[in-house]
């Protein structure tokens, strides 16, 4: 699997797990657009190396499994700080600000799935939200969040700046982060907007399937509307790369030779 996005912070604070050495600090490298792309540079304090990321996301999803017991994203009525467990296809996108210019902070995973079990026909979508600083590759820079997005896009960066102050309890009440205190019903409209924005402008083909854990923020769902949206702060995002079945693997390089023939 494909580590895509890891939150450390979650790692340690939320699940008290412990790097094998002190972290002295972290450099991010952003490319321009069209794709964004953040490595970090660590300098430790002991010689020893530190543990891979790929053995603490292990670990965490046992941690995860023995102590929370997630859900599904597709349950219902989720809560607030509520463990989840996601797989399905997803669009991935970089943000800003509607009133700020580049570089993008916002890291955004997009998808949907038929809800099936709504009393009728409906769409349920996930949308993850968090920091580009915990990207672990190369996501497509989308530009502006869009207009009415600002409350949403602080919130985003007020969850990420409370877990690195420690704080790693997101209140029921979501207006309680915001510098002005919102309705939430405003924030919720601005995250329907976003999710909508992202699936209407990025094809399927661009799609990959993407699975982890993450933490509810929001779970919209009024009686009055078509669709159901899970809004949530990843743990981590890895990518599922599908096989490929053995007739058509066995019948790759024929079809490869056949379209190379003049």
């Amino acid at each position: 699997m494909d580590l895509v996005y890891v939150s450390e912070r979650k790692l340690y604070g939320r699940l008290g797990m412990r790097p094998s050495s002190v972290q002295q600090g972290v450099q991010a490298t952003l490319k321009v657009p069209p794709f964004i792309e953040v490595s970090g540079n660590r300098a430790w304090e002991k010689a020893a190396e530190p543990t891979a990321p790929h053995a603490l996301v292990s670990k965490a999803k046992r941690i995860i499994e023995r102590r929370f017991v997630p859900v599904p994203f597709t349950t219902r009525n989720l809560q607030v700080n509520q463990w989840i467990s996601f797989d399905l296809a997803m669009s991935q996108a970089a943000v800003h600000e509607d009133s700020g210019r580049p570089p993008e902070d916002v890291a955004l995973f997009t998808g949907k799935v038929s809800d099936g079990a709504a009393e009728r026909p409906r769409d349920l979508g996930l949308m993850l939200c968090g920091s580009v600083q915990h990207l672990r590759g190369q996501v497509c820079a989308q530009g502006r969040m869009g207009s009415g997005t600002t409350w949403l896009h602080d919130l985003i960066l007020e969850v990420e700046r409370r877990e690195e102050r420690g704080v790693h309890v997101i209140p029921e009440s979501l207006s309680e982060l915001m510098p002005h205190r919102r309705s939430d019903v405003l924030i919720e409209d601005a995250a329907f907007a976003v999710h909508g924005w992202i699936e209407r402008s990025r094809p399927p083909s661009t799609r990959g399937r993407l699975r982890g854990h993450a933490l509810v923020l929001m779970d919209i769902d009024r009686p009055q509307w078509t669709n159901r949206l899970v809004v949530a702060t990843p743990l981590y995002v890895e990518a599922v790369h599908e096989q490929m079945s053995e007739p058509w693997r066995r019948a790759l390089p024929w079809i490869t030779r056949r379209a190379r023939t003049p």
